[in-house]
């Protein structure tokens, strides 16, 4: 056999950029390791330095070295410094796909403000890798990745093609051996040449004859900068056998062993191990995957962001009439830093995850803020006695939205309107002195007063009374009510008398109104004539029932649901809390008699009547542990604490799915509490999951090998299916499907908490090393924190793509947006009262849809993008989730090219209702830019 005679060293940092400490103690460190490096740079012209695949990093640095800049840009020109082409070393499950389409352009973008990219996906430290990555990489012009953890364990290569679900391939440098392989071969001085043998001859047989890779360094390492003397003295010492050393970037090495891949050779990989779809095998790498349910709040903030500002996107892009891309861009920032493997994840310190959840609050703030813009724009084209529904999604739908209807025992209002809560008539009560009355100018700010709009007022012998509402009627004259209250004021020169001052708004309620409205478009709302479906919802004391499904409460506060097709959940709904001695990164067991799957009292409760929707709370109360037993760490305190679970079920007219919402406030430490959706078989061979824009089938056993033991808890984003039943979730999520221990029947269980003390443990009962520190993190515990999470389930005989569960998914997650006619007076926007009209608005409501899907394609995004010749032009992409081809069915105007994500043309003219999207395909299309006077709905 021949052995490799060459190993390629390759300097780098893994920057882990925030973890067990906060982001800036970590940037801190990167700046005078930026400053170090630079300087072994430029001192040392064969020397090369991987900066960890992240823009960030430079980023991070020039904002504190702005006058380096073009010291960095320089080193990155003379290929000596590799930057990109990511922003952010992702968590590739715990974001969405759309996420790591802006996560590659926003990294692209920033690296090429320097200098070229680092055309390598390097993800040298994912806790697994989505299916989708390749054909993601793929649409950027990537060819190539690297990663360690994951790979199955069959992959005896030190490369592999890595195939997504479409057929993009990419070629995979496998890290066998970790991203800091090389470390222990400079870890003892005068022994480099027999280590480097040694090392060589035991990874030869991956290698072949092609160069062996070592990668030198580790988390938050600084480059040794006597690295090249070291090498050129170890080159320079000859003698048989020697194995020659180099040095590279990362590209460089796989530009050098696959010469003819790089030059596009799309047969080159024959003979190379082929593994097709995400990566999750613990054989020869931890993937810590409790990760996925440690602070769930996290997880619903990033996919709460992410969805706002996907809604504000499309808005803002078909309606609204202002530029709003750099707000985007500061946004999606925000939201893609988030996403690093130790922020989102939840796996770093309490100071941590507490500046993570921060930055997502700013992306989600920016998104309200585009939606209240391009809302009142809307609001301006009707008048205030109408509201305006927007669709964000591409599915036509039948929208529910509540409005505040004013003095309805007086309207005549149609069947498609139910009345909701009565809201208070009484705004102000006080007494005042006749001195004081001036106090009321101060108050009323053109005609508003306590966030109402005046219609009337009427003065008395016992004081003034105001009348306000949310629409204006008539006219109110300012002028004259100060006249009346400065003779008032006159009459008494004492200023001793008392005058009652009462604010009385219109009798008011919150009702649900049902209006049928297009993909991406506006409806108008009249409440007079909106109209019920034929498939209304009835309500008894346990029960809410509409043609297509039916659940029913029982004792213990579980449901039976059961569905038109005659599938039957039974049990559904059932809580357990266990017992978690784990950390983090990883769920730890304790004994099963400590598990409470049983309340002890139940409350069911009337809340919605029908006919739209209607709603019962489950209130259920159960004794859980304290917390772990202080001298036994297997078994839980006998000390309990209650726990009080709020269960909301709803139903709404023509839905086939229940909507559950699952709230409570966590009292007790080291447990983790599930959700069962039973899934009316049993012994089911595995799951399907959806996530990262593709649809995973999974099974009920992960592959182990390495030093922990696979517990097959997964991801979830969009939903996932077992057997008769698919749970769409709101949020990123983790599920197992688990075996009933009552029914018979396999469930899915999904984590609503799980609470530990500990970052990592040294010692773990699931898993061989520590992942970390051993520090504490009490903030991970949740005491006294809420937890709300929202879901829905949809029960089928058939599967996930023929329920329809990534359409009903997508209309889940994106309710539609309502606002209050202003058109010819001010009016209620918001909860604020402000002035009528908006800059830009339209005369009338734009007509028909700007993007309708016809079929079961979901549209992912559309957004204002700017063209190659510097155009603002509409961008809309789709994903075909299922696994074999689908008609795209979509009615747009205009003209649209095919491009790849990174906006490239690929095709001219496409057709979108006759284009055929592929199995499992992500399709983008940019509408060609049309002139001002030409423009239809949507800009551009």
């Amino acid at each position: 056999m021949n052995l490799p005679d060459e190993l390629v060293i390759v300097p780098h940092t893994h920057w882990d950029r925030e973890w067990y400490e906060p982001h800036d103690v970590f940037r801190l460190r990167l700046v005078h390791m930026v400053d170090r490096l630079l300087d072994t740079l430029e001192q040392n012209p064969g020397y090369r330095f991987t900066l960890d695949g992240q823009a960030a990093a430079v980023d991070d640095y020039l904002e504190m070295r702005p006058e380096q800049r073009a010291r960095v840009a320089a080193a990155v020109e003379r290929g000596q410094l590799a930057v990109g082409p990511f922003l952010i070393l992702l968590d590739e499950f715990l974001c969405d796909g759309e996420t790591i389409v802006r996560n590659l352009e926003l990294g692209l973008r920033s690296s090429r403000r320097l200098g070229p990219e680092m055309r390598l996906g390097y993800l040298p430290d994912m806790f697994g890798h989505s299916a989708q990555m390749p054909q993601l990489l793929r649409g950027f012009g990537v060819r190539d990745a690297m990663m360690w953890r994951g790979v199955p364990a069959r992959v005896d290569a030190h490369a592999f093609a890595w195939v997504a679900p479409d057929g993009s391939t990419v070629r995979a440098e496998y890290l066998m051996d970790g991203y800091g392989n090389a470390l222990d071969l400079f870890a003892l001085p005068g022994q480099l040449d027999g280590l480097v043998r040694e090392y060589r001859d035991q990874v030869a047989s991956r290698y072949g004859h092609e160069p062996v890779l070592g990668m030198l360094g580790t988390d938050h390492s600084a480059p040794p900068a006597d690295l090249m003397q070291v090498v050129e003295a170890a080159n320079a010492a000859g003698g048989d056998g020697r194995v020659a050393l180099t040095v590279d970037t990362a590209e460089g090495y796989v530009r050098r062993v696959a010469p003819e891949w790089t030059a596009g050779d799309e047969g080159a990989l024959a003979g190379l191990p082929v593994v097709e779809g995400e990566l999750r095998s613990h054989a020869r790498g931890n993937l810590l995957p409790g990760v996925f349910s440690i602070r769930t709040n996290l997880k619903q903030a990033m996919a709460d962001a992410e969805r706002r500002l996907s809604i504000a996107e499309r808005l803002d892009a078909a309606f609204g009439s202002d530029d709003h891309r750099a707000f985007f861009d500061t946004a999606w920032y925000r939201l893609v830093e988030s996403t690093a493997h130790d922020s989102v994840t939840g796996c770093g310190v309490d100071a941590t995850a507490n500046e993570v959840e921060g930055r997502l609050s700013t992306a989600a703030h920016v998104a309200r803020g585009v939606v209240l813009r391009t809302m009142e724009r809307i609001a301006a084209s009707t008048t205030p006695d109408r509201h305006v529904v927007a669709n964000p999604t591409g599915f036509a739908r039948r929208a529910h939205v509540e409005i505040r209807l004013h003095d309805p025992a007086r309207l005549e209002l149609g069947s498609g309107v139910q009345l909701l809560d009565a809201l208070p008539e009484l705004l102000g009560d006080e007494t005042m002195t006749t001195r004081e009355l001036r106090k009321l100018l101060a108050r009323i700010h053109g005609r508003e007063l306590f966030g109402q709009l005046i219609n009337d007022w009427t003065f008395t012998d016992a004081g003034v009374r105001f009348q306000v509402a949310e629409a204006p009627v008539g006219d109110f004259d300012l002028a004259a009510f100060t006249e009346e209250l400065e003779r008032r004021i006159a009459s008494d020169p004492s200023g001793e008398r008392t005058w009652r001052v009462e604010i009385i708004a219109d009798p008011r309620r919150v009702a649900l109104v049902g209006v049928d409205v297009g993909g991406v478009a506006l409806a108008e709302l009249d409440p007079t004539t909106a109209t019920a479906t034929d498939d209304p919802v009835t309500v008894g004391d346990r029960t809410l029932a509409n043609r297509q499904l039916t659940a029913t409460v029982d004792e213990h506060g579980n449901v039976t649901i059961e569905a038109a097709d005659g599938t039957v959940l039974r049990d559904a709904l059932r809580l357990v809390d266990e017992g978690d001695r784990g950390d983090s990164y990883n769920y730890g067991p304790v004994a099963s008699a400590s598990a409470v799957t049983d309340p002890d009292e139940v409350e069911v409760s009337v809340l919605e009547v029908g006919p739209l929707r209607g709603r019962l709370r489950v209130r259920r109360r159960y004794a859980v542990p304290a917390r772990l037993d202080a001298r036994d760490p297997d078994a839980r305190s006998e000390a309990s604490v209650p726990l009080v679970v709020d269960t909301v079920i709803e139903l709404r007219e023509g839905e086939p799915m229940l909507r559950v919402e699952v709230d409570f406030v966590n009292p007790a430490a080291d447990h983790r509490l599930r959700v069962l959706v039973p899934t009316a078989e049993h012994e089911l061979p595995g799951s399907s999951a959806a996530g990262q824009y593709v649809v995973t089938e999974r099974g009920r056993e992960g592959e182990g090998g390495w030093g922990e033991f696979p517990l097959p808890t997964y991801p979830a984003a969009r939903f996932v299916h077992a057997g008769r039943a698919s749970l769409l979730v709101t949020k990123h999520s983790e599920y197992e499907v688990v075996a009933g221990d009552r029914s018979g029947d396999d469930a899915i269980a999904l984590t609503l908490v799980r609470a530990v003390g500990m970052m990592s443990v040294n010692v773990h009962p699931l898993r061989d090393e520590p992942a970390g520190g051993q520090f504490e993190v009490p903030g991970a515990q949740y005491l006294g924190t809420r937890v709300r999470t929202t879901f829905a389930v949809l029960p089928s005989a058939a599967g996930w793509a023929e329920s329809g569960a990534a359409r009903w998914a997508e209309l889940l997650r994106s309710e539609p947006e309502v606002v209050r006619g202003t058109r010819g007076g001010p009016a209620v926007v918001g909860g604020v009262a402000g002035a009528g009209g908006a800059a830009g608005a339209a005369d009338d409501l734009p007509d028909g849809s700007v993007v309708e899907v016809g079929g079961d394609v979901v549209l992912e995004s559309l957004r204002t993008v700017t063209d190659a010749a510097g155009a603002a032009v509409l961008e809309a992409r789709f994903v075909n989730y299922r696994g074999a081809a689908q008609p795209l069915a979509v009615r747009a105007d205009g003209v649209w090219d095919r491009t790849d994500l990174a906006g490239e043309v690929l095709e001219h003219e496409v057709d979108l209702s006759a284009f055929e999207i592929g199995p499992s395909r992500i399709e983008t299309f940019r509408r060609r830019a049309v002139s001002t006077d030409d423009a239809t709905p949507g800009r551009g």
